[in-house]
Parts: structure tokens; sequence; C-alpha cells
């Protein structure tokens, strides 16, 4: 018990404790939505939740690549303490963004009917939703990465799982009174609505906290406006390359196998990425002072370093291990008597999605020190596992050994490229 206490006074072992156990508990919400939702409304409606939320998440990657921009930029001022410059600095961004959020959502409103037509929607109201939450959401996302950035990781966590509650509430709601998709889709744009009132909230509380001795700067004091865009750019295809990494398996297993194998496929992806959930949220906490370092052109502290890897080892590894003692009753609790016929595989899921957690892990550290050559690995991987599931897709744990494979290569790969330009310099500063 002292050892545990003890351990928790360390910052960055309590800030990993939040950041896992907000990202378990949200993700709980998460799950229990849908296991809620579906019983209520018919498998055709259901089929719309989920159609809608695929275009959500596509539009998603350009958030995310978003996040990365966000997090870069604002570590550096957290690093300065300077809070009016990086609130400047989101202002500036945020009227960027909004412009091209309201391009998107315009080009979706206008193909609407056609979207409608195509996914077999009941009605467009699903998609006016799916709108509003793309705005909000993406809106959030300066605020939520720069609350990140400032190592305010209590407050993230708030957000997501006060976020997830509330989706859950008022789409369980949406489902018993009204019984439609569209009503349940609304869920999202509320909870985005929500996220984004919180996020603003407390990151106008770091305000209060903040020095005020200092002179205050202008953000275009600590970065140059000329680079800015040409790094945007870079970020974007690092976003771009890593959910390719992450998203191609399932891809392609869909091209080259037979539905009920992608069925069977999805699940074990699905309960195997339990393992790449827990993980990034090691990575989560790391990537800050990870691009802290980088802006001083240094590497992440090698304590730091080394207590994330094994973190991330020891949560791997003990999952891992349960999917392959209790495969069956797992498979059969949260997926039903019919997948047990596969359950034998799921460690191997496991495995793959702790290479691939680990390979994350490194291609974020690389991005950390500004050194975007790490792109054309994520790329080369990421193709490699596609070509590997093409010609190696005859069973399941034949996918699942091939896939592994590519990104075992790619993670040795990335390891390597950060260990031997460690001490590169970079000869255009992201500053």
């Amino acid at each position: 018990m002292h050892m545990i206490v003890k351990a928790l006074k360390n910052r960055y072992i309590k800030d990993n404790f939040i950041f896992i156990a907000g990202t378990v508990l949200a993700g709980f919400l998460g799950y229990l939505f849908h296991f809620f939702v579906a019983r209520k409304l018919s498998i055709a409606a259901y089929g719309e939740v989920q159609s809608v939320f695929a275009i959500v998440g596509m539009f998603g990657v350009f958030a995310s690549g978003f996040s990365y921009f966000i997090m870069k930029y604002s570590s550096l001022f957290a690093v300065k303490g300077d809070y009016w410059a990086n609130n400047e600095f989101v202002s500036y961004l945020n009227k960027k963004i909004i412009k091209v959020i309201f391009i998107i959502a315009a080009f979706l409103l206008a193909f609407s009917p056609l979207i409608k037509n195509t996914l077999h929607l009941q009605d467009i109201w699903g998609i006016i939703a799916g709108i509003i939450a793309v705005i909000f959401g993406t809106i959030a996302v300066a605020f939520q990465e720069s609350l990140r950035a400032w190592q305010k990781f209590m407050a993230i966590m708030a957000i997501a799982v006060s976020g997830a509650a509330i989706k859950l509430i008022f789409g369980y709601g949406f489902a018993v009174i009204a019984g439609s998709a569209s009503s349940v889709i609304f869920s999202l744009a509320i909870s985005n609505i929500f996220g984004l009132t919180a996020a603003i909230y407390f990151w106008k509380k770091i305000k209060t906290e903040s020095s005020t001795k200092k002179e205050r700067k202008r953000w275009d004091e600590y970065i140059l406006r000329s680079k800015i865009w040409k790094n945007a750019i870079q970020i974007f295809l690092f976003s771009f390359a890593s959910a390719f990494v992450l998203s191609a398996d399932i891809l392609i297993v869909k091209i080259v196998t037979t539905p009920e194998t992608a069925g069977y496929y999805g699940a074990l992806s699905v309960l195997g990425k339990i393992i790449l959930l827990l993980n990034m949220s090691v990575v989560g906490v790391a990537l800050p002072r990870a691009c802290q370092d980088g802006h001083q052109g240094k590497n992440l502290h090698p304590k730091i370093f080394l207590m994330s890897f094994f973190l991330m080892l020891a949560i791997g590894s003990l999952l891992v291990l349960i999917y392959y003692l209790i495969p069956g009753p797992l498979m059969a609790v949260l997926f039903g008597q019919k997948y047990q016929a596969v359950a034998g595989n799921l460690w191997l899921f496991g495995l793959m999605a702790l290479i691939l957690s680990l390979f994350e892990f490194e291609a974020n550290l690389a991005f950390a020190r500004h050194d975007f050559r790490i792109i054309y690995i994520l790329l080369l991987t990421g193709a490699a596992m596609a070509g590997a599931i093409f010609k190696f897709h005859g069973s399941l744990g034949d996918i699942a050994v091939a896939a592994s494979a590519s990104l075992l290569a790619g993670y040795f790969l990335a390891a390597f490229f950060n260990f031997s330009n460690r001490n590169r310099k970079i000869f255009e500063p992201i500053i």
C-alpha cells in the first residue's frame, strides 16, 4: 500500500493513472451506449446510426490532424508558461479552422439527399446531427489539445467521461422516446457541444493559475507565421499515415475475405485493440513532455521513455495472457456464443495490438522531435501490412500473423530510426 501511495506521488505515474482510468471509464460508457441503443432500435435503425457515425469518423481524420498540430505548438507555449500567447494562438487558428469546417458542413448538407439514398437512411436529420457533431467536435480540439499540452489530464478526462455519459443518457433516452436513428445521432451532437463548452471552461481556468509577472508576448513572437502552414501539411500527413496503419488491416480484410470472416475479424480486432486503447493513453501522457523536449532540441527523457515502454509492455502482456487463457468466455460474454468458434485466435489479435501500440509510440516520438521522415516508415509499414494480408488470408490466424509480422518490422525500423537520429539537428525547426 505504501508503495502505491508513493508511486501516485510521482507526477508522471499519477498522470498515467488518471489518463488510463479516464480512458477505461469513457470507453466503457461508449460500449454501453451501443449496447443499450442497439436493444431499443430495430436492426435497420441501428445500422443507420453506425453509418452516420462512420461519416463523422471519416471527417474525424481532419480533427485528428488538427489535434497533433495544436499539441505541437501549444507544448511550446506550455514550456514558456505563456497562457496569453497560447490563447491568442488558439483564437487565430479557430478563425481559420471554422472557415474550413463550414465549407465541409455545407458540402455534406448539399449532398445529404445523395448520402441519404446511398446509405438507405430514413431521413436527412441524422446527417444534419452528424454535421453539428463535426462542427463542434473540431472546434473543441484546439482547447482540448491545449489542455493536454499543459498536462491538465484531470480536466481532459472529466470532459471525456462526462461527454460519454451525456451521449449514453441522451442516446438511450431518444431511442426509448422517439425510437429513430436520427434522434439517437443527435446525442453525439449534444455530447460534442457539451465537450466544447467544458473545454473552454477548463482552458479559461488556467488563466488564473498562470503567472502575470512576465511581460506578455504575441504568439507570433514564438512562432514564424511563414512556417506554420508548411508544418501543418507535414503534421496532417503524419496524422493520415498513422490512421492508415491503424485501419488498413480491416479495410483489406473486408476486400479479400468473405463477409463472415470479416465479421469474425472485426470482433476479434475490437477486443484485441483494448490493448491499443489503454497503451495509447500512456502515449498521450508522454507526448506533451516529448514535444516540450523536442522544442528544446532534446529527446524524451530516458526515464520517461523507459517508464512508458515498460508500462505499455506490462499492460499488453497481461491482457495477451488473459486472452490466451480464457478466450472462449470473453468472446461469449461480449459478442455471443456464435463467436466462440474463433476465440482461440484472440491472443494473436492482442499481440498485434501490443506491437501496433509500441510502433505508434516510436512514431509519436519522432513526431515530437520534428522529424517527419517517420511518415515514410508509417506508409511503408501500412503498405507492407496490406500486401501481407493480400497474400496470406487463408485463415484468421494467418491474417493476424501476417499483419503482426509487418507491424513488428515497422516497429524495429522506427525504433532504429529514432535511435540513430537521436542527436540529429533539425534543419528547419518548427518554430
